[in-house]
């Protein structure tokens, strides 16, 4: 992805400053302290289609949904190996995959695909290993000096929306508002990105703070995020016959996160994050149908983390 939409995406992902208030929460870290996770995250990606057949001069239109499902998990164990003088902690990170990986998830979605199943299997293939990383974060939770991260391979068209979001989604970990901390407190604001693949886009992002139920004093962050756009025409369309006008295609992301805190330092207590990306055709309605033939297809990331003793 270049730099122009990653940065793009950056200030997409990131909570603005213009919510600035006074009471931000903030993290605070602690010298060898340890957390421990356990990570889960499932993807499912799914086609919408139609078939016809022709019976005695009459057409019937069929709809088609193509599903995959596949589950991936992981514990994750962070120690803070410094804390600096202004807040920012340098940590070490260590993933280790559970057994028996990538395998197929049974899918309610509609029938299984192979096609759809390889691309996810090959994903989890590359994603699920050992691996140990560092980076440093600071007070407002957000992840700096981290050379070593790289977009996750979902074979996402630009801008990679998901991917980056599932980069930032998996860490025990959460970007804080500068947003005056109380129960109840919530700001949603409207934003236009502008881009040379996104035209006419319009988004939202919605922040509060929420009570949170458990025997530990703790809070929760819930964020979304929406944003729609028409995507430019590829070059594949632009072979197409000419006598032939390529379909307007629509796009859309949308996000959910709650992210639950532990009030005596602001690490993560659990989280649930849920991100798709969905891409329509949009086809002229048919004599005979109540509503337009539905081509689209969908890819929904959802993520679990749980804090163990």
């Amino acid at each position: 992805m270049g730099k122009l939409y990653l940065l793009a995406a950056l200030v997409f992902f990131t909570n603005s400053g213009a919510y600035a208030q006074q009471k931000p929460f903030t993290r605070h870290f602690v010298a060898a302290s340890k957390e421990h996770y356990q990570v889960t995250l499932n993807i499912k990606a799914e086609s919408h289609s139609v078939t016809t057949e022709t019976i005695a001069a009459q057409t019937y239109v069929t709809p088609v949904i193509k599903a995959a499902e596949i589950t991936l998990r992981w514990s994750a164990l962070r120690r803070v190996v410094t804390v600096r003088s202004d807040g920012t902690a340098d940590v070490e990170q260590t993933n280790v995959p559970a057994g028996q990986q990538c395998e197929a998830a049974s899918s309610s979605l509609g029938q299984a695909d192979a096609k759809l199943q390889t691309s996810l299997k090959a994903f989890c293939l590359a994603w699920a290993k050992n691996e140990t990383i560092h980076y440093s974060e600071n007070a407002n939770g957000q992840v700096i000096d981290n050379k070593s991260a790289n977009l996750p391979p979902l074979d996402e068209d630009n801008p990679q929306l998901l991917s980056l979001w599932l980069l930032y989604a998996i860490r025990p970990s959460v970007i804080f508002p500068a947003l005056k901390f109380e129960i109840g407190e919530k700001v949603q604001a409207s934003f236009q990105p502008a881009s040379s693949l996104m035209k006419n886009a319009h988004g939202s992002q919605t922040t509060e703070w929420l009570d949170a139920e458990g025997e530990l004093p703790a809070t929760t962050l819930h964020v979304v995020q929406q944003l729609s756009w028409a995507a430019a025409h590829d070059s594949s369309e632009a072979k197409r016959d000419s006598s032939t006008a390529p379909l307007a295609k629509g796009e859309a992301f949308f996000a959910d996160s709650l992210t639950t805190l532990s009030l005596q330092d602001g690490s993560v207590l659990r989280a649930r994050r849920t991100a798709s990306r969905t891409a329509s055709r949009h086809v002229e309605p048919v004599p005979g149908l109540p509503q337009p033939p539905d081509f689209s297809s969908k890819l929904t990331l959802s993520v679990n983390i749980e804090r163990l003793p």
